[in-house]
């Protein structure tokens, strides 16, 4: 009964009224456990809000107003209220979307794990999802632990007919898991200074990783994936320019700070 601004006696001594249909103020108070010297004021007030009657007579007795006739008007306009302020927040949040869309800069989900998590099962899990290309850029150390780790899965993805392409510091010519690799998939020798495992897949999500000890427990320290259409638009520079970079016969390059 709080909605309808009734105190706690009002509300107890309504209800109370509304079990009996119809009572005295001494029944009353001892069924709803109201004193009785505040039943007579509390029954006052109600009679002043238009909740009950006071039937005439000696002693008094007092009936209470159907709920519906008491409260049927307060709920509807409290409805109304409700839907006026549905509206509004439907079109504030229309507004809200428009002006997000357009404003700069923008907030993007770029989601975080540590060696905690198991990063190399989130790698393998974005190389699966891949249904066209898939783009692997890797430290020498950062590839050894992805091929490791999966031997197969390169394989079971091109199978399927994905297009795979892979960036590393390694020679093909010289190493023997790159001069594998290339039997299979587009290997591409590029001058990596950094530690680390990239993997783009579709360009629709992207993985990166910190690349440690490989031969340690926790061979990647941390990584970031996102599957944020602007973020990938940016990180695809990176396979972008090594891939215009082999064709100009330039010798293309990633160094990151770590």
């Amino acid at each position: 009964m709080e909605y309808a601004g009734l105190s706690e006696y009002e509300a107890k001594v309504y209800l109370s009224l509304i079990g009996l249909g119809s009572s005295r103020a001494r029944k009353l108070s001892i069924n709803c456990k109201v004193p009785r010297t505040k039943v007579y004021g509390t029954l006052k007030k109600l009679i002043e809000y238009g909740l009950v009657i006071e039937i005439p007579g000696v002693p008094k007795c007092f009936t209470p107003i159907s709920p519906l006739n008491a409260f049927g008007s307060t709920v509807k306009r409290n409805l109304n209220k409700a839907l006026d302020f549905s509206q509004i927040l439907e079109s504030l949040t229309d507004t809200h979307e428009t002006s997000m869309k357009e404003a700069s800069p923008q907030q993007k989900t770029l989601w975080y794990i540590d060696s905690d998590d198991d990063i190399i099962g989130k790698f393998h899990e974005i190389v699966s999802q891949a249904k066209e290309t898939l783009e692997v850029v890797a430290s020498a150390d950062g590839l050894t632990l992805f091929f490791n780790s999966a031997p197969n899965l390169l394989d079971q993805m091109q199978n399927i007919g994905v297009d795979v392409r892979i960036f590393s510091p390694l020679d093909p010519k010289a190493n023997p898991l790159a001069r594998e690799l290339s039997y299979l998939f587009d290997v591409r020798k590029v001058d990596i200074s950094s530690p680390l495992l990239f993997v783009d897949s579709d360009h629709k999500s992207f993985i990166l990783a910190k690349v440690t000890d490989i031969n340690g427990d926790d061979p990647l320290e941390a990584a970031v994936f996102s599957d944020d259409e602007n973020l990938l638009s940016i990180l695809h520079l990176i396979t972008s320019s090594l891939m215009n970079g082999q064709d100009s016969g330039a010798a293309p390059k990633i160094e990151m700070r770590t």
